[in-house]
């Protein structure tokens, strides 16, 4: 048989399955590399390896975490019994008999029944023991949280009242009174018509207080607060946990001053009226004052003579105590700890209450029903979430504001630190397991925290005890206070506001020191005062935020001069001694560069400089225009010499004298598009003729940059533009001192391939040296420029000193020396 045919047989009954699947496998692979190599995925793996941290566990690190979510196992393994013991234990009954009148007080503030008041200072005091980092302050009750709480109540109340139509809710007293939320007034919030013959001690098996003891319209009320404390406690954790303490720093001290003083207006002006019997409807909103005093005014005829009498009496005991003992230098020092004055006139005025039934007598309005014992956790009162979610989101931020601000002056006293993250976790883990048990937002108060650190308080143990103080008050003698008085309540706050109406004070200081601050100052205060507490403090953050953008917007710029016999750079404006080094500018931009001031620095550079290219350039383009000219009528001057010397007569020399006038007329003040096309159709002469045409002020602008901490893309935009645009007529651009961050960002956006020179040094001093040398060095190499320096700056001294700076200031630092 043919080999051939033999071949092509075997070949068509050869098996072909493995051949087949060798193949796949090859084809496979060789699809596998080709996609490997075009899509990188080794190379995109491994930095993909490389940016995700090494998540491990160590003891330590698990050690150092817990350290700092709970910064209180960490005090209390160095706290020593016999140093703090007794000081914070003495501390903690005197906050506490400070915490139940100011509770009670505050609970009238917020709109809720007075025992709230009590919850809030019992509940999270303890709470912050164990998450808190501050060992001074005293959290609960505050006077601007709880008339914002107030605010959001009142407004949830009309809320409710436009979609309902004015419901009426009944009252559970025995009176079985009713109350139209339309006409309630801040009066009558509660079950005020309670007998005071006999103390109603209303408990449930558990001890804990059921529901059925306030009215609906107390529920309603009390659903409305603490959906909002729960909004603040979840929005001050969210903020803990993502590390956003640093927006504090937003709220400066001259705006916390002025709207913490707005807000103290609002206190009193929501007590007055306790002060004197009289019944107002409530206002919230836009010009609340100015309607709520309009309305006072027009009921002032139904004054409560008892109330006023009682009102009036009550302060001036309380400023007698504080100001002629407490707080007089001469006292202090006899006294182991603040006369409770406080505590003092609630017992004396419920006693007197009590046995003269003033109530009934005399129709003075009382705390009424106090219920005994603990109240239960409850998710029913945080059905209003939503409708008190942005009022939640600005309490929050103002609680945590003043809270921090308060903890950070008393550490900076005793000389520890206070961790701003964990006071948000805290002051939220307050708010948040508050919101279940009856408690309203919680905050620092400004005068118990003093009144703990003055008593001697060391450590957060002040907190155990007067919430333990605070925790028999609720079991056994709450109910002791119903017949404890509004007024008395209304004449507490507006005592303990004295602190905040003498920042006022502060106007004077801040006229002084700067304008700026006490315009913040004075625009806060006045939002707050008119507008409202939350309108106010927004209008006061917008405020201040205008400076801060006006400031990157416009920041100070400057030349700078070196000093004498130094290698120091100044201000020229600012120091007399400083001078301007000849041919160079150094310019300083003190802010960051980025999108939204980028153009104004490029504005200041021209300004301070008096250097802009556009103008230099148009001044340069004259300059070779004319040099231009001047080459053609060369020309025409060297044809008319060699006929005046043939011909010798006077018209030939009057008519050169006229070509060299012509050459100077000829030039405009601004080119036109013919003369530039002119320049372009000679631009090989123009580039020989450059060295003897045009000569810039300036060899050399130097850019500090050492000030500058950002730079973004649009600056590096920016800057490369200002580069070019000076390398156009001749001027060297140099940056100073840029960080290392900066000059990351001009790698990654392709400076260096728009510029073609090196045009980054570490110092300014590195910068001039430099520029110096590379211009001695060109005016050595080229007499040709030489002569035009000479012809258009006379002396030659400043361009062809071939000195450094550096060694003209070792040089002065020996004759100094001698």
């Amino acid at each position: 048989m043919d080999p051939n045919v033999r071949a092509t047989l075997l070949e068509m009954n050869r098996k072909r399955g493995k051949f087949r699947t060798e193949a796949l496998k090859r084809s496979q692979e060789r699809v596998r590399k080709e996609l490997s190599g075009k899509l990188k995925l080794k190379k995109v793996w491994k930095s993909v390896n490389s940016a995700i941290p090494n998540l491990s566990c160590s003891v330590k690190c698990t050690s150092s975490f817990l350290h700092e979510v709970f910064p209180f196992w960490g005090i209390m393994r160095k706290y020593s019994l016999r140093r703090f013991l007794l000081s914070d234990f003495l501390a903690g009954l005197t906050v506490a008999i400070v915490h139940i009148p100011q509770g009670m007080a505050y609970g009238l503030l917020a709109e809720l029944p007075p025992v709230y008041g009590l919850y809030s200072s019992f509940l999270p005091v303890i709470t912050y023991f164990f998450f808190g980092s501050s060992k001074h302050i005293s959290m609960g009750t505050f006077a601007v949280t709880s008339l914002m709480i107030g605010s959001v109540v009142q407004e949830g109340l009309e809320r409710y009242e436009a979609m309902h139509g004015g419901v009426t809710t009944t009252s559970n007293s025995s009176a079985g009174q009713g109350w139209d939320i339309a006409n309630v007034t801040q009066t009558t919030m509660y079950n005020t018509n309670a007998s005071t013959d006999s103390v109603p001690i209303l408990q449930d098996s558990g001890g804990n207080t059921p529901e059925s003891v306030f009215s609906e319209l107390d529920q309603m009320k009390i659903a409305y607060a603490m959906s909002a404390t729960f909004t603040v406690g979840v929005f001050q954790l969210l903020m803990g946990v993502f590390r956003l303490g640093f927006l504090a720093s937003f709220l400066s001290d001259p705006l916390i001053s002025g709207f913490t003083t707005g807000a103290a207006v609002h206190v009193f002006s929501s007590q007055v009226h306790h002060l004197f019997g009289v019944k107002v409807h409530p206002y919230h909103g836009p010009l609340r004052l100015i309607y709520f005093y309009r309305d006072f005014f027009n009921n002032i005829h139904t004054v409560n003579p008892v109330t006023a009498t009682a009102s009036v009496t009550c302060i001036f005991v309380l400023v007698l105590i504080k100001e002629g003992v407490n707080y007089n230098p001469n006292c202090q020092p006899d006294l182991p700890a603040p006369v409770p004055i406080e505590l003092i006139v609630v017992i004396a005025s419920t006693v007197i209450s009590y046995y003269t039934k003033i109530h009934e007598e005399f129709q003075v309005d009382v705390v009424g029903t106090i219920p005994r014992g603990l109240p239960p956790a409850s998710a029913h009162d945080l059905r209003y979430v939503w409708e008190t979610f942005a009022d939640g989101l600005m309490m929050g931020f103002v609680a945590f504001t003043i809270s921090y601000a308060m903890a950070k002056i008393l550490a900076e006293k005793h000389d520890y630190a206070v961790n701003t993250n964990q006071e948000l976790v805290a002051n939220g883990m307050c708010n948040f397991l508050g919101s279940f048990f009856s408690c309203f937002c919680s905050a620092a108060s400004l005068s118990r925290s003093l009144v703990q650190d003055n008593a001697g308080g060391c450590t957060q143990m002040v907190g155990i005890f007067s919430s333990f103080v605070l925790l028999i008050v609720l079991l056994y003698i709450g109910p002791l206070f119903s017949s404890l008085p509004n007024c008395i309540l209304a004449c507490i706050v507006i005592v303990t506001l004295k602190g905040m109406f003498k920042q006022f004070k502060q106007m004077r200081v801040l006229w002084k020191l700067c304008r700026r601050d006490f315009a913040v100052w004075l625009v806060t205060f006045v939002a707050t005062v008119v507008l409202d507490v939350a309108l106010g403090l927004l209008v006061g953050v917008i405020f201040a935020l205008y400076f801060i953008v006006r400031n990157s917007q416009k920041p100070h710029a400057c030349i700078l001069g070196r000093v004498p016999g130094t290698s120091t750079y100044k201000d020229v404006k600012r120091n007399r001694q400083v001078y301007e080094l000849p041919g160079i500018k150094i310019f300083r931009f003190e802010s960051s560069l980025y999108f939204a001031n980028a153009e104004q620095f490029r504005d200041r550079l021209y300004e301070r400089t008096q250097l802009n290219p556009k103008k230099l350039k148009g001044k340069k383009q004259r300059a070779l225009y004319k040099a231009l000219l001047q080459r053609k009528r060369e020309q025409e001057l060297a044809e008319l010499e060699q006929r005046s010397l043939k011909s010798k007569s006077k018209k030939d020399k009057r008519q050169k004298n006229s070509i060299e006038i012509e050459i100077e007329d000829e030039v405009p003040e601004e080119l036109t598009d013919e003369h530039k096309n002119l320049l372009m159709e000679q631009k090989n002469e123009i580039v020989d003729l450059f060295s003897n045409a045009w000569i810039p002020p300036i060899h050399t602008l130097v850019i500090d940059c050492s000030v500058i901490d950002y730079v973004d893309t649009s600056a590096v935009k920016i800057l490369a533009q200002i580069v070019n645009e000076y390398k156009d007529v001749g001027i060297k651009v140099f940056l100073a001192g840029l960080r290392e961050d900066g000059r990351n960002i001009l790698k990654k956006a392709d400076f260096y391939h728009e510029v073609e020179y090196n045009c980054l040094y570490y110092t300014v001093h590195e910068a001039v040296v430099i520029s110096q040398e590379i211009h001695a060095h060109l005016v050595q190499s080229d007499p040709k420029y030489l002569q035009m320096v000479k012809r258009e700056f006379g002396d030659t001294s400043s361009f062809t000193n071939l000195t450094t700076v550096g060694e003209c200031s070792e040089e002065a630092d020996m004759t100094s020396q001698v």
